[in-house]
Order: C-alpha cells, then structure tokens, then sequence
C-alpha cells in the first residue's frame, strides 16, 4: 500500500540559518541529491521524492512510498543522518536526529495530511485513514514495477 509524507518543516529565520539554507540549495545537486538517490534507490519502497523551499519558511520533504511508517522514517534516519542532520539544523523545535524517538515523533507531527480520503485503505502514522492519494498503478510497489519494466 502506497503512502503520502508531506513533511513540512517551519525554517529559522535568522541570519545565519538563512545562509545555511543558501549553502544547502547551493551544494543540494551535487552534494546532497546524490546521498538520496543512493538512499531511495537502496530502499526499494520509494515511488517518487523530493524536497522544496518554500519561501525560505518552509523546507518540506516529499514522498510517496510503501511499508510501515515507522520503518520507512527509521530506515531513512539511518540511512541520511548527515542530510536530515543538516534540515533539522534549520528547521525550528528539531530535534536530534540521533534520537530515534525523538525523530519519528518530529516527522510524525510534521507530516501534513492531503485533502481527502485515501481509496486504498492507507492510514495516517496514527493509524487513522490518511488523504487522499492517486495511483495510476492501482498500489502496485515499487518492486513490483520495476520487475514488469524489466521484461521490457
């Protein structure tokens, strides 16, 4: 079952805070973007990512992927430390990211809900029925795509 995160971080405003945003958007294709890819690619669970400023007041990070939340958040903290490390350095109330608890609470009161009702039965990080999310693939995984297209 395919699931939405909209993590949406409120950024600092100060000064120095705003020239470590400059310097990450700055050093983000060559530096951090690959980190991810490696990081997605390795997971497996992952249909599409991205992260976007808004503003310079928001930082989020966007995905749609598969699994149990909680393995999902703790695979990529693990997996991305240094560049949740440098996000969470921005944003406000963060906390350690080498705080596994501490970390799955911050991105579970983050993640902004979509409009709607999910169809395919997806919950929230609370269990409760997540927004609503499309699939041209009638929730079938990322495994399972890549293996059709791979018989092509």
């Amino acid at each position: 079952m395919t699931h939405a995160l909209t993590l949406t971080l409120p950024l600092k405003q100060d000064l120095a805070s705003q020239n470590k945003l400059a310097a990450l958007a700055a050093s983000f294709t060559d530096h951090v973007q690959p980190a991810i890819a490696g990081a997605l690619k390795k997971s497996e669970i992952v249909h599409f990512a991205r992260v976007v400023v808004i503003g310079n007041k928001y930082i989020q990070v966007i995905t749609e992927y598969e699994g149990s939340h909680q393995e999902y958040t703790e695979f990529f903290r693990r997996e991305l430390t240094p560049v949740f490390k440098a996000i969470f350095d921005l944003a406000e109330g963060a906390p350690d990211v080498n705080d596994t608890a501490a970390f799955w609470e911050y991105s579970k009161n983050h993640n902004i809900r979509s409009l709607g009702t999910s169809t395919s039965g997806s919950t929230d990080f609370d269990g409760q029925p997540a927004g609503w999310l499309f699939s041209a693939y009638d929730g079938r995984d990322v495994k399972t795509i890549l293996a059709a297209l791979s018989q092509d």
